[in-house]
């Protein structure tokens, strides 16, 4: 999915280029808008199969709230809020400071998928080298899943989901 998504990208930008004129370009960037969802609410899917983690990866939360919000009031904080973060592309609040690593892999297509989130949590400087993020990881594979489940759980615009996505 992450290869259509980057050939309707690469698509949109080669019409532009051409001259060929921006009702392609709009219609390009509405297709990835649209696989860019799909892939987020398969991701969403995935990370909530199993609801009753959500409330362990809230309790698992707690590490990362120094740094990271979620909710309908979350802000940035040293990190950026992380509401929507599953199964969207990587390094995307707008103004946020991003490290050179996360900026990297940003450039490189990255999403957050639920693999990537669980490797990115077990040992974040080995998945985003030169990533700024003090965190050194979470050992425990099921204390991983439960968290990503939590952060699943968050609509981009913070709303909770309260039960499995169709």
């Amino acid at each position: 999915m992450v290869k259509f998504r980057e050939l309707i990208l690469v698509s949109g930008a080669l019409i532009a280029l051409s001259g060929v004129g921006s009702f392609f370009t709009a219609a390009a960037q509405n297709d990835a808008s649209a696989a860019t969802n799909i892939i987020q609410k398969d991701e969403v899917a995935k990370a909530l199969t199993d609801m009753s983690l959500v409330a362990t990866g809230q309790r698992s939360f707690v590490k990362c709230m120094a740094c990271h919000m979620v909710g309908e009031k979350a802000q940035r904080r040293v990190g950026p809020p992380l509401n929507g973060v599953v199964g969207r592309a990587a390094g995307i609040n707008e103004g946020f400071p991003y490290s050179p690593g996360m900026k990297k892999v940003t450039a490189d297509n990255l999403v957050w998928s639920v693999e990537t989130l669980d490797a990115f949590l077990a040992k974040p400087r080995e998945v985003i080298p030169g990533t700024t993020m003090g965190f050194v990881g979470i050992p425990k594979a099921g204390e991983r899943k439960a968290l990503i489940a939590y952060l699943a759980s968050f609509n981009t615009d913070g709303s909770r989901i309260e039960e499995l996505p169709e």
